[in-house]
């Protein structure tokens, strides 16, 4: 009997700072949640182990700080990596806003096309936030915003 293989695949994780980053790393690898975070200082790294078909996949995923200041830090791991996840705020609508500029980000500082998951977060605030006014991204402006990005590339 032969054992599984593992494969290594290295994920950047972006998007403007306080968009949930370091939340939904946590919660997808250690499947923790805690409310109250301080903002990443450049950049942290979490490992999640899957079964594929009895093979381990890992994903060594990259969190890294959303501050201006630090963008260009960010940039030098894309170079590096296997992919992208693109975060953004469904409650902040500036970070949606700004997807495009993460993307340019990406592209340039990776020099090769990535494949880049653009993904909602906080939809748990979503009703809160349209109860007092607060302008919300739908999940049907997302998937519009998704199927352009995918179709420029």
């Amino acid at each position: 009997m032969s054992s599984p293989r593992e494969r290594m695949y290295k994920v950047v994780m972006v998007g403007d700072s306080v968009v949930g980053k370091t939340s939904f790393i946590l919660r997808v690898c250690r499947d923790e949640f805690k409310p109250n975070l301080n903002p990443t200082i450049g950049v942290d790294s979490q490992v999640k182990t899957f079964d594929v078909d009895g093979d381990m996949v890992a994903l060594q995923i990259w969190d890294t700080a959303g501050q201006e200041r630090f963008r260009s830090i960010a940039t030098s791991y894309f170079r590096r990596s296997d992919g992208v996840i693109l975060l953004y705020d469904v409650t902040y609508e500036a970070s949606f806003l700004n997807v495009r500029d993460w993307i340019t980000a990406v592209e340039d500082g990776a020099g090769k096309k990535l494949p880049i998951v653009l993904c909602g977060n906080k939809t748990d605030l979503r009703p809160t936030a349209e109860k007092y006014g607060k302008k919300v991204i739908s999940t049907e402006a997302g998937k519009k915003l998704a199927k352009y990005l995918a179709s420029s590339r």
